[in-house]
């Protein structure tokens, strides 16, 4: 019976460290028009166009998450957690936006292309919003009040303590219209009453329907929509790509659009492109595409946008050596002063084949006058104040501080299977002494009785 005990608890420790090494060892595949969302120090991921088990191609169930409280390489032991076989999505899902409640300990899914993963057919008819509960890693389907804005993808979102700000995109027949329409409406969703709200917007100037931007909320309140592609009606007539000197921003505070010429080194014409918030004001954009048919590379791949300039919205286009190749449709996201960006569709170039990639890289913005390509993620050298929510795969919201209490699960795991060996081992120690007193006791025992039964024969 001790020995069994001691086989399982063998045995357990053996799990464990299989456990810890097959978490480890998670690399996912390649895809683009992913989301993601920055949770403590956990960096989430979902869903994404890409491969399925067979080869073919459709929206992804997927749910991991990259633990950034530990550093890495990006050639070598990326530290992803992998969390489908637990809390895969309940619809395969692409083109979406993400948002955070952090009262609620919840992540939103909005929007997007919805696939049931059953049948593989565009999920039309289901709800708009799935919440996810970081918790206790379940998803659900909230009670949301109001008149939900109509289905769409290509659309950006920005975010702040209460509300989530969703402008623009297109809905097409996979996303259950009858035909393509693009929006310029702006929809609020109330986080803390989670209830859709009617929003009358004005301004000198509205925006025309567009698609494909990003959207970045300022410290002030105010949204910056740049780049994508705009209509002259909802039907999609002259569709043109929108100048990145005509920048449109929302206020906020006073629901008032504004249109503002930037000034500086303008920046080419691009969608799918990526944008993040610096500390200081800068708005640093990466990648995207100059064409939607021939998927080639916007230019340059890199533009800082200065809001906080004199005067305000000054372009520039720094050089940054040993690029990577550039990317549309990735996620980007600033934590500290390093911005990762992941995933993506490769643009087509010379050297690298066109196509989704699994790549991370990173770029150091700590510098604004030497921005500059690195392969290391170091956690000693972050500053935690300076962290940036990304709530979609090319939108940025105002700078949150993460939690410094939070554990990486990676660890814990590795903590938790040290802690149980260790203990089975010193449990194992004292039963092996006890055995072995026992067993030396019972020897010494039966000597003595040997030596009585010689003596009384001798008599």
């Amino acid at each position: 019976m001790i020995f069994t005990y001691i086989s399982h608890v063998l045995l357990l420790c053996i799990v464990f460290s299989h456990s810890t090494a097959y978490v480890e060892s998670f690399i996912p595949l390649p895809r683009y028009s992913v989301s993601s969302i920055l949770v403590d120090s956990k960096l989430y991921f979902f869903g994404g166009w890409g491969k399925n088990p067979d080869e073919s191609e459709g929206c992804q169930n997927s749910v991991f998450y990259l633990d950034i409280l530990s550093s890495f390489d990006t050639s070598d032991n990326i530290p992803w957690i992998d969390l489908t076989s637990i809390a895969a999505l309940p619809v395969g899902t692409c083109w979406q936006v993400s948002a955070h409640d952090s009262q609620k300990n919840s992540i939103y899914i909005l929007e997007g292309l919805m696939v049931n993963n059953s049948s593989n057919q565009v999920n039309v008819s289901d709800t708009l919003i799935y919440s996810f509960d970081t918790k206790i890693q379940r998803w659900s389907k909230p009670i949301i009040s109001g008149i939900a804005p109509p289905r769409r993808m290509e659309l950006q979102i920005s975010q702040d303590s209460s509300s989530i700000y969703m402008f623009g995109g297109l809905s097409k027949p996979l996303t259950g219209s009858q035909n393509i329409t693009w929006f310029s409406d702006m929809n609020i969703l109330d986080i803390k009453n989670l209830s859709w709200l009617i929003v009358v917007t004005s301004g000198l100037d509205l925006p025309p329907p567009q698609a494909d931007f990003t959207a970045t909320i300022l410290n002030n309140g105010m949204i910056v929509y740049i780049g994508g592609r705009q209509v002259t009606n909802a039907y999609g007539s002259e569709i043109s790509y929108k100048q990145m000197d005509k920048i449109w921003t929302y206020d906020t505070k006073k629901s008032f659009w504004n249109l503002i010429v930037a000034s500086g080194t303008i920046p080419g014409v691009r969608t799918g492109h990526s944008a993040v918030l610096a500390m200081d004001g800068r708005i640093i954009v990466y990648g995207g595409k100059e064409n939607e048919e021939l998927l080639s590379p916007a230019t340059p791949d890199l533009a800082v946008l200065d809001t906080a300039s004199t005067p305000p919205f000054q372009w520039s286009t720094p050089k940054a050596f040993n690029a990577p190749p550039i990317l549309a449709h990735h996620s980007a996201t600033l934590i500290g002063n390093v911005m990762i960006i992941a995933f993506g569709n490769v643009t087509q170039q010379t050297t690298v084949a066109p196509g989704p990639t699994s790549k991370v890289y990173l770029l150091d913005i700590s510098n604004k006058f030497n921005y500059t390509w690195i392969t290391s993620f170091n956690t000693n050298t972050l500053n935690p104040t300076s962290t940036t929510d990304q709530y979609a795969d090319s939108i940025t919201t105002q700078p949150i501080q993460p939690s410094n209490n939070v554990i990486s699960s990676n660890f814990a795991l590795i903590l938790g299977a040290a802690i149980g060996c260790t203990v089975s081992f010193i449990i194992i120690v004292v039963i092996a002494v006890l055995l072995l007193r026992r067993w030396l006791k019972y020897k010494q025992s039966s000597e003595n009785k040997g030596l009585a039964d010689i003596s009384v024969s001798d008599n």
